[in-house]
């Protein structure tokens, strides 16, 4: 079985606050997908957005060294197992499969994260969440999940409103399979307060909400914590967190 992959390296989780369901502040090994379906305009993986034009994939050659060696693409799936195997420090919290958007390739990704399952690792998926169909296959091998909501200023689509629900779809598919799922919703200076609260309510109940602006960051903090606010009085207090690109602060994968 053959993927087409961008990376694989190990790190620590950057993301996701302190919410449940995140893994912040976690080691894991990140397995990146090459390809994506839609175009939003902060992508910080553009250059694998178009799986076809990914002709080479790379893996990191010691834990936590940033010194990689390459292969050619499609990648086996034995190659990556290896190169994921090889990356285990023994506190590794779990495999996080991102991407690109890592559904798009739903066999080969059932295929890794039940070899993953196997070996004794936890997997964490992140997904952009807009193909619940494909989410309901590999439900059932997730343990941990960050799904998007896609705000209006990502202009990840034309028909936004209809990919939050989307999104909010997989949300609940995941949670009913028994998965510890979050919500990640990226802001910015343009981002509209009736929209925050239009999220808020589609979640409320369902899963927590990481609020978390975009890099570099254009948003006041007093408009930051609005949005916070909001969404809170919506959802409730304990189910809102903030969220920031800390591994970028720090200079690391």
């Amino acid at each position: 079985m053959k993927l087409i992959m961008a990376e694989v390296f190990n790190s620590w989780q950057g993301e996701g606050g302190s919410v449940p369901g995140s893994a912040f502040g976690r080691r894991q090994i990140f397995v990146r997908f090459a390809g994506c379906d839609l175009h939003c305009a902060w992508c910080d993986s553009r250059e694998f957005i178009d799986a076809s034009r990914v002709s080479r994939w790379r893996y990191e050659v010691e834990p936590f060294t940033g010194r990689f060696e390459y292969k050619p693409n499609p990648a086996e799936l034995d190659e990556v197992v290896e190169a994921i195997t090889r990356l285990d420090t023994g506190d590794i919290h779990s495999i996080s499969y991102t991407g690109g958007e890592p559904t798009l390739q739903v066999k080969p990704l059932k295929a890794l994260m039940g070899k993953m399952k196997e070996l004794g690792f936890d997997n964490f998926l992140e997904t952009h969440g807009g193909l619940p169909e494909l989410i309901r296959e590999v439900a059932p091998l997730t343990d941990y999940a960050s799904v998007d909501i896609k705000d209006e200023t990502a202009k990840a689509t034309e028909d936004w409103r209809s990919l939050v629900l989307r999104e909010v779809e997989s949300i609940r598919i995941l949670k009913e399979a028994g998965v510890k799922v979050y919500a990640k919703l990226v802001v910015t200076s343009e981002t509209k307060v009736e929209n925050v609260r239009w999220y808020a309510e589609l979640l409320k109940g369902l899963a927590p909400l990481v609020i978390q602006p975009r890099e570099p960051i254009d948003i006041s903090q007093a408009r930051l914590m609005e949005l916070y606010r909001e969404a809170s009085l919506i959802m409730g207090r304990k189910n809102v967190g903030l969220s920031f690109q800390v591994h970028k602060y720090l200079n690391v994968l």
